[in-house]
């Protein structure tokens, strides 16, 4: 595997460009198995996002970098070979019993709830393709979360979410941290970040496929 990319997720500056080519990559020449190592590579990019808009985004952040770090310790592990596709991932791991002895080496557990989290993540990036600069997005991205990943969370957890995604600004305000001031940049980021919903949907269809097959959409 190559050189970690979740250590230095923090270390360098958004770049939605990356984002649509790792996804894009790892859906491609795989047959839907999905390269496991672009699929890390795209979510350490979009976790910056989530950095960019601060506190907002904490519940999301913090465990979307904990499970891509779980992810890559087992891309390095003895067992890496078997952690190439995420197809493969999940072959090793029925077989091998992984599912019944151990959860916190659980790749498939592990992927699952960054799964989720995507679909709220694409969600949330296609409305704030679509809507104004002045439109204030905190309700828009309550209603994604409301649509996506509130379903998985208990109670509690919702609540702590919504109040916190209260606090969003307007679309401007967000674009303006992730991509800068500079209108033709936001013009270009904008057709990017078009393209890159569309491609980790794609993603997330495959990962969905795949999970269906194996019933393993439920895991615990």
């Amino acid at each position: 595997m190559s050189n970690s990319h979740v250590k230095d997720s923090k270390d360098s500056k958004f770049d939605i460009g990356l984002v649509l080519a790792s996804f894009k990559k790892c859906g491609e020449d795989t047959g839907g198995s999905l390269t496991m190592d672009d699929y890390i590579a795209g979510y350490v990019e979009l976790n910056k996002f989530f950095g960019l808009l601060g506190t907002v985004f904490g519940f999301v952040g913090s465990d979307v970098h904990q499970k891509l770090v779980q992810l890559e310790c087992l891309r390095k592990g003895g067992a890496s070979d078997s952690y190439v596709t995420v197809e493969r991932m999940i072959l090793y791991e029925k077989q091998n019993g992984v599912f019944e002895s151990d959860k916190a080496g659980n790749g498939c557990r592990t992927l699952l709830r960054l799964h989720r989290a995507l679909a709220f993540i694409a969600d949330f990036l296609r409305e704030l393709h679509d809507r104004s600069d002045e439109q204030k997005m905190g309700s828009v991205c309550q209603a994604s979360y409301k649509r996506t990943l509130a379903v998985h969370h208990p109670w509690l957890v919702q609540q702590g979410a919504l109040l916190a995604m209260h606090m969003l600004g307007t679309r401007g305000d967000i674009v303006e941290k992730a991509v800068g001031g500079d209108s033709s940049d936001k013009e270009k980021h904008k057709d990017t970040l078009l393209e890159c919903i569309d491609v980790m949907q794609a993603v997330y269809a495959d990962t969905q496929k795949l999970y269906e097959q194996h019933g393993l959409l439920e895991l615990p």
